[in-house]
């Protein structure tokens, strides 16, 4: 009885944090988003972004290297780095994909969208749960315990350090919003004209 509610209770913290997590990806990445569905431009590639996935590509294989290097035999390197390439170039595709759609042009904001914004917001999603497992620590930890090591045995010192953590995030958050409307800020001209054109169509008139 015990495992099935503590299962079932895992099941139900899944679902809120898949559901809180979509409510807040789509917050800081609003803007973004609003203005690809709008335009909904054709997905186009363009030389910058084969770049940015390089990038993207090099920085995933240094730091996976790192873990695995002495602990991994060569072939089985090739086999983990693979299987680690695959979302990173999907997580690309996506954002060249928005940024497309968005009508964002210009190979300076496109690499804000591609390295920083959409990487961003799911870091920010994952360290929802970090910080509340944190929460949970710095209130419960006894003094023997490993977290109470690793932070000090004064529950306050604990608080101070989660309380810093979650206002790093929070601001982290909001520039990652700041960031969406930056990325726009040169495509919003483009974007109005077409859908004025758009509007203007003989196709779009009422008969």
């Amino acid at each position: 009885m015990i495992d099935s509610t503590a299962g079932l209770a895992a099941l139900i913290a899944l679902i809120v944090f898949m559901f809180v997590a979509a409510l807040f990806g789509r917050w800081m990445l609003e803007p973004v988003n609003r203005a690809a569905g709008d335009l909904n431009a054709p997905t186009r590639f363009i030389l910058t972004d084969f770049i940015w996935l390089m990038i993207m590509l090099q920085v995933m294989l240094a730091t996976a290297l790192v873990q695995i290097r002495e602990q991994v035999s060569q072939r089985g390197q090739f086999v983990i780095l693979g299987l680690l390439a695959l979302p990173v170039i999907i997580l690309w595709a996506a954002s060249v994909s928005v940024v497309s759609r968005a009508g964002i042009t210009q190979p300076l904001r496109r690499a804000v969208l591609i390295l920083v914004l959409v990487p961003g917001a799911l870091a920010e999603i994952m360290a929802v749960p970090i910080l509340l497992i944190g929460a949970y620590l710095a209130v419960t930890a006894d003094p023997g315990d490993w977290a109470a090591r690793a932070w000090s045995e004064s529950l306050p010192f604990r608080l101070v350090s989660l309380a810093a953590a979650v206002s790093l995030a929070a601001l982290w958050a909001m520039a990652l919003r700041w960031l969406s409307f930056w990325v726009l800020a040169a495509s919003a001209t483009n974007t109005a004209v077409a859908m004025q054109a758009s509007e203007a169509s003989p196709g779009a008139r009422p008969s």
